[in-house]
C-alpha cells in the first residue's frame, strides 16, 4: 500500500513539474506575443502620440525616441507646452507651469527613469533579457482579473514588478517603487488595447498610478511610428 501510494504521488508529481517555467520560458513566449526578438530589436527609434485623461482634463503630446539613446516627450497642458527630454547624456525639461520657460537640468533619479522609456512600448522584458538585468519569478497570482506571472526585474533605475498575462503573454501590467527628489512611492502601469504595427504587437492604451497625482491617467497611443527619420538636434538642451 505505502509503495502504491508513492507512486501516486509521484505520477501526480511529474506533470506538475514538467508544466512549471521559468522566467526565462515566460519572458521568451512574452517576446514571441510581441513579434520576436529579432523585431524588436530591429526598431531603432519611434514616434506616437498621445492623448491623455486625468480627473475630465485632456491633454495631448507627442513622443519621439531613438531606442536605448534618447527621448523627447511633448506635452499640451491647458495651452502651455510642457517639454522633458535627455540626449543619451543629459536630460532636461521646459515647463512654464512651474514659473519658467528656459530648460532646466533633470536630476539624476528622474533621469535614470526617463532613461528607461527609451525603448519600445510594452517591450520591457525583452530589454531585460538583452542587457541581463536580475529576473525573478515571484510566482503566480492574480491580477487584474487574470492568471498573471510576476516577474521581478532589478533595473538601474530600481526593482519593477511585471504582470504576464498566463494565456496571451502579453504584459499586463507593472508596479515599481521610485526615487524622486528623496521622495519614495509605488508607480503603477495597466496596459491594455494591444494592437500590431508593422509585425509588432503592443498595447496602445495605458493607466498610469502615482502617489503624487490625484487620479489615474489614461492614455492612448496613436500614430506609431517604427524607425522614422528623427533629427537628433531634438534632444539637445536648448542654450
Amino acid at each position: 500500500m505505502k509503495k502504491q501510494l508513492i507512486t501516486l504521488v509521484a505520477l501526480v508529481a511529474i506533470p506538475a513539474l514538467s508544466f512549471a517555467q521559468t522566467a526565462d520560458e515566460i519572458i521568451n513566449k512574452n517576446l514571441a506575443a510581441i513579434g520576436g526578438a529579432d523585431k524588436i530589436a530591429a526598431v531603432k527609434s519611434l514616434q506616437y502620440d498621445q492623448n491623455m485623461s486625468i480627473m475630465g482634463q485632456e491633454l495631448t503630446g507627442k513622443t519621439a525616441v531613438v531606442v536605448g539613446q534618447s527621448y523627447r516627450s511633448d506635452m499640451s497642458i491647458m495651452g502651455q507646452q510642457v517639454t522633458q527630454a535627455f540626449d543619451g547624456d543629459k536630460g532636461w525639461a521646459v515647463n512654464p507651469m512651474t514659473g519658467g520657460t528656459a530648460p532646466q537640468a533633470i536630476p539624476d533619479d528622474q533621469l535614470k527613469m526617463m532613461k528607461g522609456n527609451a525603448s519600445v512600448i510594452g517591450a520591457d522584458l525583452a530589454i531585460a533579457k538583452d542587457k541581463k538585468y536580475p529576473v525573478e519569478l515571484v510566482g503566480k497570482e492574480k491580477q487584474y482579473d487574470k492568471d498573471v506571472f510576476n516577474l521581478k526585474v532589478t533595473r538601474p533605475e530600481g526593482v519593477a514588478n511585471y504582470f504576464v498575462d498566463a494565456a496571451t503573454y502579453q504584459l499586463l501590467g507593472m508596479k515599481a517603487m521610485v526615487n524622486v527628489q528623496g521622495q519614495s512611492s509605488e508607480v503603477k502601469v495597466k496596459y491594455g488595447n494591444y494592437k500590431t504595427v508593422d509585425g509588432l504587437t503592443i498595447p496602445s492604451s495605458l493607466e498610469l498610478e502615482n502617489p503624487g497625482m490625484p487620479a489615474p491617467l489614461t492614455i492612448n497611443l496613436t500614430n506609431i511610428t517604427f524607425n522614422p527619420k528623427i533629427d537628433p538636434s531634438i534632444f539637445a538642451m536648448p542654450k
